[in-house]
């Protein structure tokens, strides 16, 4: 059976099985990704701090 045969047959399967190889590849990026959503947060936390010693200092 070829793989569009397949899609024709189990359109529903197709799309899970879709789905977890691509969440499987992407694995290695959750890692950077979750680095980058704590640099970010870090960067908010030194950014307010920044303003407040601005407004502090005014």
């Amino acid at each position: 059976m070829s793989e569009e045969d397949y899609k024709k047959l189990h359109p529903v399967l197709s799309e899970v099985t879709k789905t977890y190889v691509d969440l499987y590849t992407n694995r290695p990026n959750e890692k950077n990704r979750e680095q980058l959503i704590k640099l970010e947060a870090l960067l908010h936390e030194k950014l307010e701090a920044i303003k407040k010693a601005k407004a502090d200092k005014e």
